[in-house]
């Protein structure tokens, strides 16, 4: 890495009053050769209460959404040791408690469509807030029975045709993962097979409040910035740490391969694969392609193969913007800084 850009970057963010950072590392070649940390605003995962903290490696920080591709991983470890014949197989057929809720609308949704957000199921986590009864995150917390809620829901779009966010799906996935694993928790299964093998010890992962059994399996979890970039240092070296093979290559290609181009502007992001973003940026005269796990604030694990290197990034951007834009800092600063 050339340092020049490296310290421009740094200038512009100690010279943004509110740029709400929290911590930057970047992995290059297997070597950490970037760490800087900002006191700020995280929150508390039950509640989504702010606390305010000064944040160092030893730090937990909540990482969101970011555990929708920890959860996409667990799916591939679980089918990667037979616990999982395919992603293709009907949803309901893991949950035959619910067999009265399974209709023509939804008898075909998949496993495969719950990974990439074309279920259709119907499902708004953008509008209300988190606090207002109409959020479908509230209601799934709210209720006794959130799988019977999850598996309710109306499907508004033909499965696998219409991408759309949907963080129920993914809690979804857990308990699947969870039940074909036979698992007390989806945390004790992640805790055995991915986060111990990576040397992550110190984590917390929430389960629903009202169903002690249900893992909060879409954005639960909080992590060590540095667990973050061994996450993604996983999926740089195609499901392996330090020699040893936790999650297949196979599997690792096949949920960071486009499943659904997006409709919309994402800048950078084009599509989405087995929850992770898939994006292109500017580096040097030429495009390359990363994949993303992104987490609600400003969470990011960035992987670009091509540059064998990890950059991951967390903030304090829940309730109010980024002051600097993490695909800005990316192509202006941080690729800019990458030698051939």
């Amino acid at each position: 890495m050339d340092p020049g850009p490296l310290e421009d970057l740094l200038d512009r963010i100690s010279g943004t009053p509110d740029h709400r950072l929290h911590s930057l590392l970047i992995v290059r070649n297997g070597k950490l050769v970037f760490e800087e940390y900002w006191p700020g605003t995280d929150l508390l995962p039950g509640s989504l209460e702010p606390v305010g903290r000064y944040f160092d490696r030893e730090t937990l920080h909540y990482v969101a959404s970011v555990s929708k591709s920890i959860t996409s991983a667990l799916v591939g470890i679980a089918q990667d040791r037979g616990l999982l014949d395919s992603v293709d197989v009907p949803v309901f057929e893991f949950f035959p408690e619910h067999a009265a809720l399974e209709n023509d609308a939804n008898e075909n949704i998949t496993l495969r469509h719950l990974l990439s957000f074309t279920s259709g199921y119907d499902w708004n986590e953008f509008v209300y807030g988190f606090g207002d009864p109409r959020d479908s995150h509230y209601q799934m917390f709210n209720t006794a029975d959130p799988l019977g809620y999850l598996l309710g829901r109306a499907v508004t779009t033909e499965p696998g045709a219409v991408f759309h966010y949907n963080s129920g799906d993914t809690n979804l996935m857990g308990e699947v993962v969870r039940r074909v694993t036979s698992s007390s928790t989806l945390v004790d299964f992640a805790d055995a097979n991915l986060f111990q093998p990576l040397g992550i010890e110190d984590y917390d992962w929430i389960r629903l409040p009202l169903d002690n059994v249900v893992t909060f399996a879409s954005g639960g979890a909080s992590l060590r910035p540095r667990d973050m970039a061994k996450l993604g240092a996983l999926y740089l070296n195609g499901g392996t740490w330090n020699g040893t093979g936790i999650v297949s290559s196979a599997w690792v290609d096949t949920s960071t391969q486009m499943s659904i181009p997006l409709a919309g502007s994402y800048r950078s992001l084009y599509g989405y694969g087995f929850n992770w973003w898939l994006g292109r940026s500017t580096y040097r005269d030429r495009k390359v392609d990363y994949f993303r796990a992104s987490g609600w604030g400003g969470q990011n694990i960035c992987v670009f193969p091509e540059l064998e290197m990890v950059v991951v990034f967390t903030a304090g951007a829940y309730y109010e913007a980024l002051g600097l834009s993490l695909d800005d800092l990316l192509e202006d600063y941080i690729l800019q800084a990458v030698r051939e």
